[in-house]
């Protein structure tokens, strides 16, 4: 079956249509159906058994599914005598109104014949224009409390609820695309991943090269290649880079230049002008004001 485009990733605008928390009774089955939007699973407890199309997973406590429209789905215990609870999150990618619309009016129950046919894979497009295929199923426990804001939100509807799940989905998709994307990191850059924690950590320390290599269990010249080809610069370019995006988001929020400097490692006012500058083609100052 033809891929599914989930949209561009930094254009995303998601409307939950409706979000819940449902405990089975031992042999009862979802399905076989059809949504208008997508779904998004996750398993609390128990063991489950996700089919789409003609491809069945099994889903554990910690688990995510994801599918889309057009896909025919069920969703049963993997034993006859066993229950299961999960969240449930039904959305749209992109939809310009954050007013949630129930899946139940448009969904479509199918016979077992449909099963037969491959699910549709989904893909997003990155901010480098790389596409980024989204699996049916995958582990992502760390996505719970994410997963429960939005329910929580969703069944208490409270005063412009509407918003508020927009911008909690836009949470918990960022988080997801996230681990994502680490899962299937370049071998290269797993292997560097110990200095680029202590760069984020500490961005106001100048690390060396040997310090950097002894946290990767390398000699520094060895990591020093390495690192070049997992982030396509050196270690020294790689920090000025993150120092000038959080200088960015520092001065946006108001923070005070020489503070910045200070805070940044930058070591004096005149060398974060100068570095800033030579970055962005704009002094610090002119930076701020073009973000207001």
């Amino acid at each position: 079956m033809q891929a599914q485009s989930a949209g561009s990733f930094q254009l995303w605008s998601p409307t939950v249509n409706y979000a819940g928390r449902t405990v089975s009774e031992p042999g009862y089955r979802w399905g076989p159906r059809l949504i208008p939007d997508h779904h998004l699973i996750y398993l609390l407890s128990g063991v489950a058994e996700l089919r789409l199309g003609n491809r069945a997973f099994e889903l554990r406590a910690g688990d995510i599914g994801l599918y889309g429209r057009d896909t025919p789905m069920t969703l049963r215990s993997a034993a006859p005598s066993a229950a299961f609870s999960y969240y449930s999150i039904h959305f749209n990618w992109e939809n310009p109104s954050a007013i949630p619309d129930h899946p139940s009016a448009k969904m479509r129950y199918c016979d077992e014949a449909e099963l037969d046919r491959e699910p549709a894979p989904l893909f997003v497009t990155l901010d480098d224009g790389q596409r980024l295929a989204l699996p049916f199923v995958a582990r992502a426990p760390q996505l719970e409390p994410f997963i429960s804001q939005v329910v929580d939100d969703y069944l208490q509807q409270s005063f412009g609820y509407e918003l508020v799940l927009r911008g909690r989905m836009c949470l918990l998709l960022a988080e997801l695309i996230r681990h994502l994307r680490e899962e299937r990191e370049p071998e290269a850059r797993r292997k560097v991943l110990p200095a680029l924690e202590l760069m984020r950590e500490h961005p106001d320390r100048s690390w060396h090269v040997s310090e950097l290599a002894s946290a990767c269990g390398y000699q520094p010249a060895y990591f020093a290649e390495l690192f070049k080809e997992a982030l396509g610069a050196t270690p020294k370019a790689y920090m000025m880079e993150q120092r000038i995006r959080l200088a960015k988001q520092l001065l946006l929020v108001g923070e005070p230049i020489d503070a910045i400097s200070d805070r940044l490692g930058f070591g004096s006012p005149p060398y974060f002008h100068r570095s800033f500058k030579d970055a962005t083609g704009l002094t610090p100052s002119e930076f701020r004001m073009g973000g207001r």
